[in-house]
This record gives structure tokens, sequence and C-alpha cells, in this order.
């Protein structure tokens, strides 16, 4: 019999990475920037340690229950009607997420690299490759995300690194500032993007050592939130505040600013749009793949297979709905507040319903 645990604790790593690291790298630097103006990295920063606080509460939670997922002994713990309510509020949680996840790369793609391509077409195309994916089981889901992984931040951190020669420091000052309701929104905007770290409770019943899921998500998150850090420090202070509140997609304009010698690299663009074409495939490819695993489990299907290609047509639709760039990135943030409450509030609900049931000598789990 095959062993179940195949997914070792680096590549539960890469999965959670590669899944943060998507469509918001290219407009992180403009909503940073409009919350703390010079203090943008220390937001993110801040952000960044506020997504591991949620994602520590998940994981702590789930490590109780080492051989099964949160969809499974949540249902001993608060009952099958009230978890299936929570299973199908988050069902509905990232199949919007992965409509406007797409629509954002479909408003990029035909803004840059596919001008006189629909965007129904560029759209259509991302969710079939990513429903083709998804058919896959959830170790070959985790090889795929190992092997774009080093890829994506190698590509990234290259060009933030050149952009760096660029900066002006004074740009980056004051680093600091006071905690001010702007600055929370600041910090909550930026632990938006980490919100897809949720993928780890389908890693945990596969993982060698489930034990280490809170280290694997510590370097996930580490590594993401130093991409994106670094990404905000280039923008501000290659543009300054004022310009890269301006700009649509600074990390965009940061890379097409970026050189490498002499006539050898003049423009940084080009290699890096191909390589955020690919991060945005792994981190569609994972809320794809949670959207028909959750819906599997709610209605009992044998497979996610048959889930994956129910999915299509109805996030297909959600991606069309905003009427414009904007309006997509104004959903996100209103899902991204929904979708923090919920991250904190069922973990939390769980955590204090498992510690009534052992104090009362009723403990859940075996």
């Amino acid at each position: 019999m095959n062993n179940p645990r195949q997914i070792t604790t680096l590549r539960a790593a890469a999965v959670i990475s590669s899944t943060i690291i998507g469509v918001g790298i290219l407009s992180f630097p403009r909503y940073m920037t409009a919350a703390g103006n010079s203090s943008a990295p220390f937001i993110a920063v801040c952000g960044v340690a506020f997504s591991f606080i949620s994602y520590w509460l998940l994981v702590s939670l789930c490590q109780r229950f080492p051989r099964e997922s949160l969809f499974v002994f949540s249902r001993r713990l608060i009952g099958r009607p009230l978890a299936a309510v929570f299973t199908a509020v988050l069902l509905i949680l990232f199949i919007v997420l992965t409509g406007l996840t797409v629509r954002q790369f479909g408003d990029v793609a035909t803004t840059v690299l596919y001008k006189k391509t629909p965007i129904e077409a560029t759209i259509f195309l991302m969710l079939f490759v990513c429903l083709l994916s998804s058919r896959r089981n959830i170790v070959k889901f985790s090889y795929i995300h190992f092997f774009y992984l080093p890829l994506i931040v190698g590509s990234i951190a290259f060009t933030v690194l050149i952009s760096l020669k660029s900066v002006d420091l004074l740009n980056l000052q004051p680093v600091l500032m006071p905690p001010t309701p702007v600055f929370w929104k600041g910090v909550r905007d930026a632990s938006y993007l980490f919100q897809s770290s949720f993928v780890v409770v389908l890693l945990i019943p596969f993982m060698e050592k489930p034990k280490q899921a809170v280290r694997a998500g510590a370097l996930a998150i580490t590594m993401s939130g130093a991409v994106y850090v670094l990404i905000v420090i280039a923008s501000l202070g290659m543009f300054g505040a004022e310009e890269t509140k301006l700009l649509i997609y600074p990390t965009l304009e940061m890379a097409r600013s970026a050189a490498f010698g002499e006539g050898f690299l003049e423009r940084l663009d080009a290699i890096f749009i191909i390589i955020w074409v690919i991060s945005v495939y792994t981190t569609v490819y994972t809320t794809y793949y949670i959207s028909a695993y959750l819906l599997q489990n709610l209605f009992a299907f044998r497979d996610q297979r048959m889930t994956s290609s129910m999915l299509l047509p109805l996030m297909f639709i959600i991606s069309l709905m905003p009427s414009n760039v904007f309006e997509s990135y104004r959903w996100s943030l209103q899902l991204g507040e929904a979708g923090m409450i919920l991250m904190f509030g069922y973990p939390l609900l769980l955590w204090l319903i498992y510690l009534i049931r052992r104090l009362t000598g009723k403990e859940a789990s075996s």
C-alpha cells in the first residue's frame, strides 16, 4: 500500500509561497504607498506578520487532527449541518476569489501582452489550464508548485535587485508611522494577499511531518513576504510616494526602468511579465483546486475531477462581472475583508468548541 504522506515540509512551503506570490505583485506598491507614503515598506512588513498570526491559528488547530482535513473534523466539533454551512461559505469565497484573480490577470494580459486578443479568450484559457491541472492528486499538485517556485522567486528577486541601484533613499524616509486607522487599513490590505495560505488544510493530512506545518508556513510567508516588501522598497525608492500612487502597475514600471549591463538586458519587463504569468497560474491553480476540493467535500463526490469541470463556467461568469480594472480591484479588497473575518472567525470558533469539549472530557480527536 502506498504511503499517503508523501509531501515534505519543503514542498508544503513551496505550495504556500508560490500561491501567495501572484497577480497582486503588480499593484501592491500602490496600495501600500496610498496607506503610508514613505512608510509603505513598514506597513507591508506588519501585514506579513499579521497574516502569519492567522495562519498559525488555523494550523495549530489542524495539527490536533493530523489525519483529517479541516472539513472532516469540523463535522465532529460543530455538527454536520453547521460545518456544511461554513464549507459552503468557504466554497463561495474561493470561487469568487478565483474569478476575480483571473479577471485581474486578463486585464493586465490584454493591456500588456495580447492587445488584440479578447479578454474573454485570455481568461478562459487560464481557467481551462487550471481545470486540467486540478484533475491531478494533491501530491502531483505539490510537485508542480515545487517546480515553479525557484523560477518565480529567483526571477523576481533578480529584477528587484537590479532596480535597487536606482533607488533614492530619501523616498524611503521616514520609515515608521503611527498606528492610525489608515495604517491599519494598509496592514489589512497587505494581509489579504496571504489568505490563500489556507491551502495548508489540504496539505497537512498528506505531509510526512504534520507537526512541521507551522515551520513550513513560516518559511513560505517569510519568503513571499520578503518578495513583496522588496518590491515595495524598489518601486517607492525609484518613483517616490506621489508618483507610485498614480501608477496602476508600479511593479511593471519598475521592471521597465531596470537595466542590466550595457546593451545586454536594457529592459527586464518582458522577462518579468513572463514570470508574472507563471506566478498567476500557480495562484489560480491553488484557488481553483481548493474550490474543487470544497465542492467535492460538500456534496460527497468521489474526487475533484468532476467538480473541477463544474466550476469553470461559474468562475468564467464571475470574472466578467466587473466593468473595469478599478472595479475588479475594489471587489477584491471587499472580498479580502470578508475572507479575513472568515479566516479568523472560523478557526476561533472551532478552537473554542475543541477546548470546551476537552475540558468537559469530550475531546473530539481520537
